[in-house]
């Protein structure tokens, strides 16, 4: 995977890209994730100062989350949460398609008037 780390009002830090890194691999286990484009800002004007836009690259539609907090972790933390709950459901929605066209003897693949066993 490789990851695109960019900083809007923060200084660089090895820190923050180690902490990046080992929240975004947590997700690797759930989906086949090609790139991570994650933008790490902070606005002192803004009550939660800290916010985390991340865009995840992977196969079918990408996945993206945004999240604020008071801190980098926290806001981080949320970000990863909610890209884990739309992977999840997501994988969660094939399984459910694919256990109806099998109930209703529909094979993957082939157009959705012709069933199982029906000669052409």
């Amino acid at each position: 995977m490789k990851i695109l780390l960019r900083y809007c009002g923060l200084n660089v830090r090895i820190a923050w890209r180690e902490l990046v890194e080992t929240q975004l691999r947590r997700l690797e286990g759930l989906a086949a994730i090609d790139s991570a484009q994650v933008t790490l800002e902070w606005r002192p004007e803004d009550k939660r100062g800290f916010r985390v836009l991340t865009l995840l690259e992977v196969p079918g539609p990408d996945v993206h989350a945004e999240a604020r907090d008071h801190t980098l972790r926290a806001a981080l933390l949320k970000v990863v949460k909610d890209l884990e709950r739309q992977i999840r459901s997501r994988r969660s929605r094939r399984a459910e398609r694919w256990k109806t066209n099998l109930r209703l003897g529909w094979l993957p693949g082939q157009g959705s008037l012709r069933r199982a066993g029906c000669p052409a």
